[in-house]
């Protein structure tokens, strides 16, 4: 276990680390994050429309579902060019370079205009069109990161810093839209197209059984030494929000959505966080060592919440009895889940519930479009992983006894002595 800690610490750490330190890595996660309160606001039409099959003569609150998740496609490819600015201090640039970011994403759609007006695929704005925003937003981010220290004027100029700011971006601006230009009008060539088959392998990999288990394994590795699995997020979310976006789009087509590594597929095996790390938030209840118990009572109800932080830093992290069923379970529990939902025992997420803090059980319920089943399968990988981890934890559990017992002796003894002392003198 040490070597295998060294070496990750000694190779694949400084990897992670000199990844997530890299100013565009750090650009998308932000824009990611930013994204995360107009996909959470699209739960509650989702809530909502489970209302409705009870009553259904109630409002359809689904147009706020559209224009809140349905259009982050649209959010990203502004964020990302204007905290590009930001970051390099550069706020009088920022705005118009968001600005010039949703302009040149407009310009890529290859709209098509009819006698009755024009026509835009409204998917295009969304999850959908996730990654072809982060590649035109990235675009357009380097565009103006390479003419930011371009000028019209010298630094003693009596023209306002405003009407300066105006021309100083004109370059950047017709750049950015030139270069649109170029590919959706001269070449004819479909960005949206193209960005996804340059996807393909990735996507496609990540909708087969290993590579789902791959990224759990890699997710679950990197937390029990520290490294949460929030490094993975810019990756993996992008993936899933387009997934869950493209089966949404297939059910209302009528046809059968396909994407079982889509968003909210972790509710069935991050069940109390990464790791599925609720059953050892209530063996701790029941621990005979004061430490775990103590971190039990703690613990327990985050946990429910799926907020295990605490629990890991505290419990899991670089702690030898915890690596084996860490590692088993980002097997077994992703791996059940797939093939569970593969053989039709349950449905393919199609919902949009971006309720991360939701015990899962109403989470997969939601996100499945109300199929039990989905809620069952979390409550079949709560018990595999109860039973995987009962054994490790009770050995854990003794041995942290043993030091216990170990430190209160010691303290005793220490305690005698200076007594001792004491009484002599």
């Amino acid at each position: 276990m040490k070597k295998i800690q060294a070496w990750i610490e000694k190779h694949m750490v400084p990897i992670v680390n000199k990844i997530t330190q890299n100013f565009w890595f750090g650009i998308v996660a932000d824009a990611i994050l930013y994204i995360v309160p107009f996909s959470m606001v699209s739960a509650i039409p989702s809530l909502w429309s489970i209302v409705r099959t009870f009553f259904p003569n109630l409002p359809d609150l689904s147009p706020i579902s559209q224009y809140s998740f349905g259009l982050i496609g649209l959010f990203v490819v502004f964020i990302i060019p204007y905290n590009c600015l930001v970051k390099m201090e550069k706020k009088d640039r920022s705005m118009i370079a968001g600005f010039t970011g949703i302009g040149t994403f407009m310009l890529c759609m290859n709209m098509t205009t009819t006698e009755t007006g024009t026509l835009i695929d409204l998917g295009k704005f969304g999850a959908g069109g996730m990654f072809t925003s982060m590649v035109i937003g990235l675009a357009v981010a380097f565009i103006y990161r390479s003419m930011v220290k371009f000028s019209f004027f010298g630094e003693d100029s009596l023209i306002p810093d405003f009407i300066k700011n105006w021309f100083d971006n004109i370059i950047a601006i017709f750049l950015s839209l030139f270069i649109g230009f170029i590919f959706t009008t001269l070449l004819k060539v479909d960005i949206f197209s193209m960005v996804q088959l340059l996807m393909k392998p990735v996507t496609g990999f990540a909708q087969s059984l290993p590579g789902v288990i791959f990224i759990v394994c890699l997710q679950n590795l990197f937390y029990f030494f520290g490294i949460s699995g929030w490094v993975f997020t810019p990756v993996t979310r992008s993936i899933t929000q387009a997934a869950i976006a493209e089966n949404a789009a297939a059910i209302a087509a009528g046809m059968k959505p396909t994407n079982i590594y889509s968003y909210g597929f972790s509710r069935y095996y991050h069940i109390g966080g990464q790791g599925a790390t609720l059953p050892i938030a209530f063996m701790m209840l029941f621990a005979k060592s004061k430490r775990y118990k103590i971190l039990g009572r703690a613990t327990i109800v985050p946990s429910v919440f799926n907020i295990n932080e605490p629990l890991v830093y505290g419990t899991i992290v670089n702690n030898p009895f915890m690596f084996i069923p860490m590692m088993l379970l980002s097997v077994i529990l992703p791996g059940v889940a797939y093939l569970w939902i593969n053989f039709g025992f349950g449905s393919v997420n199609h919902v949009n519930f971006d309720m991360n803090f939701m015990p899962n059980p109403i989470s997969a319920f939601v996100m499945s479009g109300g199929d039990y089943r989905n809620a069952l399968l979390v409550i079949v990988n709560l018990i595999i992983a109860a039973l995987v981890w009962y054994p490790f934890f009770k050995a854990a559990d003794k041995f942290e006894v043993k030091k216990e017992e170990k430190r209160a002796a010691e303290k005793k003894a220490k305690k005698q002595q200076v007594e001792g002392i004491v009484t002599e003198a």
